[in-house]
């Protein structure tokens, strides 16, 4: 086992052939940056640790956007990319179909267990955790939703990066007020961890603080939705901006 902040080279025991091949370009990627350390390289790209070291054994496998962010972030640091992004895409997508390498009942059991220590209670992994046979049908109209989801929350991203990129702070303050108008919690989610993940930290900022007028049910929502997108540090940022200026306790 790898220490952490270090490079391990253990596939997930539940990867299907498609994803460990996905995995191991993935895998040339990140080792093209010029930091050696995975906590390091988590840092640059603004992701968790924890979410790295998912992509880098295969247990999870990242959006396209997400894949794109990182990607792009990677070109800025490393002195050559070893793959084309829409190859990568190609490989991400078979990655991300079901799992069909059988699990034995013990490393199923262990796939579980280690998911239970590293996940919160409440959460659920983003890619079938365990990936049992048969899916859960109440899980498919989740899945149906999250392709809308990603769209949205692709568009608002663009339509960001845009504005910043013409230098247009009134154009981004615009869009991140009428994003938080238009898109559920599930959408602003997506759209803020692609900003940080793509080291657009500012516009991220800009996006969850684009409704401070929202209600406290609201931000409480908006605050649950982020930290089960692993945004514990930006449900933080929403929950102090809807706190009373001047007034209350410290929080705790």
């Amino acid at each position: 086992m790898a220490v952490a902040g270090q490079v391990g080279s253990a596939y997930w025991p539940g990867c299907s052939p498609a994803r460990e091949k996905y995995v191991a370009r993935f895998r040339g990627l990140i080792s093209a940056m010029s930091m050696s350390k995975q906590g390091a390289r988590a840092k640059y790209l603004g992701i968790p640790l924890s979410t790295l070291s998912n992509y880098w054994t295969g247990r999870r496998v990242p959006s396209a956007v997400t894949l794109g962010a990182i990607y792009d972030a990677v070109r800025r640091t490393a002195a050559v990319v070893p793959d084309q992004l829409e190859h990568l895409e190609r490989l991400r997508k078979s990655a991300a179909r079901r799992n069909t390498r059988p699990v034995s009942p013990r490393e199923n059991s262990d796939i579980c267990a280690a998911e239970r220590m590293s996940a919160a209670p409440s959460v659920q992994p983003a890619f079938g955790a365990c990936n049992r046979s048969g899916a859960d049908p109440a899980q498919r109209p989740a899945r149906d939703r999250r392709s809308s989801e990603n769209g949205k929350a692709v568009e608002t991203v663009r339509a960001l990066c845009a504005a910043q990129s013409a230098g247009d702070r009134r154009g981004v303050i615009g869009i991140a007020w009428s994003a938080n108008k238009a898109l559920t919690h599930e959408e602003l989610s997506l759209a803020a961890a692609d900003l940080y993940a793509s080291g657009h930290s500012a516009l991220g900022e800009a996006l969850l603080l684009g409704g401070r007028e929202r209600g406290h049910e609201e931000t409480m929502r908006l605050a649950i939705t982020l930290i089960r997108a692993d945004l514990p540090i930006q449900a933080e940022l929403v929950l102090r901006a809807a706190l009373p200026r001047g007034g209350g306790g410290q929080p705790e």
